[in-house]
């Protein structure tokens, strides 16, 4: 093995080794499970959000909803494409450049969530009424 090849391997690993040893972020205060240290208060919201009505929390929590439903039917939409793309470019390296990764749809989603995750513990300490209309 060349020493050229020695050192692009031996930083290679170690960028890999770099990429693996970042920290977690670190969690929100848990407010919600059986064993919770503290219940949750208005304070731990916006101030925007703490204004909010519990008809207004229905109103996002919907909007929400049909904005997941939207990203997921994109998403969906170039899933057999995309499986299809990357089974053949397991043998050829062409098919790869017609997949479709979703990235935009993807993270839009991930934000959705934590956006849902928290509208719902605010209508709970709101004591809103049940909604039905999140995606799943």
């Amino acid at each position: 093995m060349s020493s050229r090849n020695r050192a692009v391997g031996s930083a290679f690993f170690a960028l890999l080794l770099a990429g693996c040893n970042t920290a977690p972020p670190a969690l929100p205060p848990d407010t919600t499970s059986l064993n919770r240290v503290r219940n949750a208060t208005l304070a731990d919201f916006p101030l925007e959000d703490q204004a909010m009505s519990c008809d207004d929390i229905a109103k996002q929590r919907g909007d929400i909803a049909a904005a997941m439903q939207a990203d997921s039917s994109a998403i969906d939409a170039n899933r057999t494409r995309n499986q299809i793309a990357g089974y053949f470019g397991a043998l050829f390296i062409l098919p790869a450049i017609a997949m479709v990764p979703n990235n935009t749809e993807r993270d839009d989603v991930a934000k959705l969530y934590g956006r849902r995750d928290t509208l719902i513990k605010l209508s709970a300490l709101k004591n809103c009424a049940v909604a039905s209309n999140d995606a799943k």
